[in-house]
């Protein structure tokens, strides 16, 4: 495996705004980022390029977050894919939601903290998944 080659993110967000700030500031700290407008468009996204990590908005148009990660996890390589859910809601349901699909972090958006994120990402990408 290529150590120097660039980690790969996917950044899934209907809203164009957070969407186009996440992916500067990724690759700004060196990554690949890709972006997608819907749950859809990065499902389709994450089974064709195999991102390192998948940042998953949860409210969006056409399917949203939970729907694109139920069907995520029902491919092969998707079962092991490593995803941080973005949302605007923080609630407890939700949180515990995305512990039983062994979300690694769940991100509430008025808590998102430019200044740390490419580390977010970087332990995201190191840490092993946790098989239950």
């Amino acid at each position: 495996m290529d150590t120097n080659k660039p980690k790969r993110v996917l950044v899934v967000d209907d809203d164009d705004n957070l969407r186009n700030i996440l992916l500067d500031a990724l690759k700004a700290s060196g990554f690949e980022a890709q972006g997608a407008v819907d749950g859809e468009a990065g499902l389709k996204a994450a089974l064709e390029t195999h991102p390192d990590a998948i940042m998953l908005d949860v409210m969006m148009p056409k399917m949203n977050g939970w729907q694109a990660l139920e069907k995520l996890r029902a491919d092969e390589w998707g079962k092991k894919a490593k995803v941080m859910m973005l949302t605007s809601l923080g609630q407890m349901d939700n949180i515990a939601h995305a512990v039983d699909e062994k979300v690694f972090t769940y991100i509430v958006k008025s808590d998102l903290n430019m200044d740390n994120i490419a580390q977010t990402v970087n332990t995201l990408i190191e840490t092993p998944l946790v098989q239950l």
